[in-house]
């Protein structure tokens, strides 16, 4: 009965004595023009004769090598042969200088145990590096904007800007190769990079550097305002602007013909006292903006740092200090006559209290001509003590 068995399923006898093999590719994930050997595993050490075939059948018109070891290996090449393919006695097989058309399915067939093992071989590819593309190359603040990052063969791809996160209000799309802005503002201007990965690589690409045009903003003139005849006037006009603005000074509302942020009068006279404007225009959004400042040339005062002379300064400390003694005299005269005023009305009071302290009471049975009279006496004495 054992003897029948064997002889009908041969193969669940050598399954029970050797065991299925199987094949493991080293490495994981081969690389285009790398090398992988596909690595027969759990077969006894002496495995014997095997052939490889390129599909998942083993047939003659795919064979790829024999192996024939009765005492020395001997190697017989099959159709499919070429240099890139080797073998090993444990039955493995090796190739190198990988391309596109080595992926498919590969099967071995082991004689000693008729075992066909199958694994599929899938070859990577390396993923490019990475460049940055952007929408436009003179950006404005408020506009549109994107960045795209341009490779093949990534799985994911990621984004930085100044080696950290990417702004708040942007915007990914297609699998993250596209960084979007709807509305780009001058806080994101700096150096984006994107990075590409897949199993096997990883790139990133050279930094991108957005340049987000705005202003001109915050203009401003600094300078010495009140100058002697002979001295210096030195105009600094400053604004807030990217790229750097175009500059142009005007006297009185004549063009000066200076094309910097200075305008300067190494010996100034009378004739240079005047309305000083600044107009700032930015090249890119094309906004102006001004700033104006009048200087003033007089033999008649030593400027201070601050504009004012000393004269001016004593004269406006003085004269605060007298308004103050003034406010303080008219407060203490108007307090007493205030008070005053109450005594008197006290005293009025009082002798009032007197008058009415000197009235009887009138007999019950008097007419009315009598009341009448002595009312009108009352009130004649109360008017004439009131007067």
């Amino acid at each position: 009965m054992w003897i029948w068995m064997i002889s009908v399923f041969p193969y669940l006898w050598l399954e029970m004595v050797y065991g299925m093999g199987i094949i493991q590719l080293i490495p994981d994930y081969p690389t285009i023009n790398g090398s992988v050997t596909l690595n027969v595993m759990e077969i006894t050490p002496n495995i014997g004769d095997f052939t490889w075939y390129k599909g998942s059948k083993p047939e003659i018109p795919y064979g790829i090598l024999s192996f024939i070891s009765p005492n020395s290996p001997v190697i017989l090449h099959g159709p499919l042969y070429n240099d890139r393919f080797s073998a090993f006695n444990n039955g493995s097989l090796h190739i190198k200088h990988l391309r596109t058309s080595d992926e498919g399915n590969y099967t071995v067939q082991i004689k000693k145990t008729f075992e066909n093992l199958t694994v599929s071989l899938i070859i990577y590819q390396l993923v490019t590096k990475p460049r940055i593309i952007a929408s436009t190359t003179q950006l404005k603040e408020n506009e549109v904007f994107s960045l795209t990052c341009n490779t093949v063969h990534a799985m994911t791809i990621r984004w930085t800007k100044n080696g950290a996160g990417i702004p708040s209000g942007s915007e990914l799309f297609r699998d993250n190769k596209t960084l979007a802005f709807p509305s780009v503002k001058r806080g994101d201007a700096g150096e984006y990079r994107c990075e590409a990965q897949n199993l096997v690589s990883a790139s990133t690409s050279d930094p991108y550097t957005v340049t987000v045009a705005y202003g001109p903003d915050m203009v401003y003139i600094k300078g010495r305002l009140n100058v002697k005849p002979g001295s210096s006037i030195t105009l600094t006009c400053s604004a807030d602007s990217v790229p750097p603005p175009e500059y142009q000074w005007k006297h009185n509302g004549t063009d000066l013909q200076e094309k910097t942020n200075k305008y300067s009068i190494s010996n100034a006279v009378p004739e240079n006292e005047g309305l000083y404007t600044c107009v700032v225009r930015n090249p890119v959004t094309l906004g102006t903006a001004i700033d104006s400042a009048y200087v003033n040339v007089t033999a008649d005062i030593a400027v201070g740092s601050s504009g004012l002379t000393p004269i001016i300064i004593a004269g406006v400390v003085c004269g605060t200090a007298l308004s103050v003694i003034v406010i303080l005299c008219v407060t203490y005269l108007l307090y007493k006559k205030y008070i005053s005023r109450l005594s008197e009305a006290h005293r009025g009071k009082q002798d009032q209290s007197e008058i009415y302290e000197n009235v009887v009471d009138l007999p019950p049975k008097m007419n009315d001509s009598f009341y009448m009279d002595l009312q009108y006496k009352s009130e004649n004495v109360y008017n004439i003590i009131i007067r």
